[in-house]
C-alpha cells in the first residue's frame, strides 16, 4: 500500500479515497472519503471525465483523461492567488498536464477568457451555476 492508500486490484493500482456520487452527462461525480479532495492521478477508464464535488455538493474540479488514462486538463473552482492576487477569492480556472503529469497553470476560464475551453465544458459547469 502506498502513502495515498493505493492498492493493487486486478493488476492496477487503485485507491479507496473516493466514492461515486452520481453522473452528470458523461462524467462520473466523485466525493472524497476521509478528508481527501483530489482526483485520481490515473484513470483506469480511458477517455473518462471525473467531477469532484466539495462536501457541500458544490463544484470543485473536473478532470478529463486521454485514451491512455492520463490526465490532459483539469478545470477547477477554488482560490488561486496566482490568478486573483487573493488567496480567498474563488476563480474558475484550468490546468494542463505535461508528459510528467505535472500540472501547468492555464489561466482563468470564462465566456471572455479562454472562451473556447469554457464553451467546451460549459454543459458540466452550468449544472453547478458556473
Amino acid at each position: 500500500m502506498s502513502s495515498r492508500g493505493a492498492v493493487i486490484i486486478n493488476g492496477h493500482v487503485t485507491t479507496t479515497e473516493y466514492e461515486t456520487a452520481n453522473e452528470i452527462l458523461d462524467a462520473v461525480v466523485l466525493k472524497g472519503n476521509e478528508g481527501h479532495h483530489g482526483l485520481p492521478d490515473y484513470s483506469h477508464t480511458p477517455k473518462r471525465k471525473y467531477i469532484k464535488e466539495n462536501p457541500d455538493g458544490s463544484f470543485r474540479e473536473l478532470r478529463e483523461y486521454d485514451e491512455n488514462g492520463f490526465p490532459i486538463i483539469e478545470i477547477a473552482y477554488h482560490p488561486e492567488q496566482s490568478l486573483t492576487g487573493n488567496r480567498h477569492e474563488y476563480v474558475l480556472h484550468f490546468h494542463l498536464f505535461n508528459s510528467n503529469l505535472e500540472r501547468i497553470m492555464g489561466g482563468k476560464l470564462s465566456e471572455t477568457e479562454n472562451s473556447v475551453l469554457y464553451y467546451k465544458y460549459k454543459k458540466y459547469l452550468e449544472v453547478y451555476g458556473l
